[in-house]
């Protein structure tokens, strides 16, 4: 289990500075891209190439965070 404290700094990797995590059953799901990571043993896998990525998504460029960065800026 997640605790109320660590998720209010848990933030999604693909863009920390604006994205929150949410607690969706066994995973925590960033609100902006849907992106799910698993939870092992207490502890959340925030890597992103481990998530499971969202109905619609066939790889980690197609997310919508991906789809509006800017070109030279990640």
């Amino acid at each position: 289990m997640i605790s109320q404290e660590l998720l209010e700094i848990l933030r999604c990797p693909l863009r920390p500075s604006d994205t929150r995590l949410r607690l969706v059953g066994e995973r925590l799901e960033c609100e902006r891209c849907a992106l799910r990571f698993l939870i092992k043993d207490g502890f959340p896998i925030l890597v992103a190439e481990e998530a499971e990525l969202p109905p619609g998504c066939e790889s980690l460029s197609q997310l919508p965070c991906r789809r509006e960065e800017k070109p030279g800026v990640a």
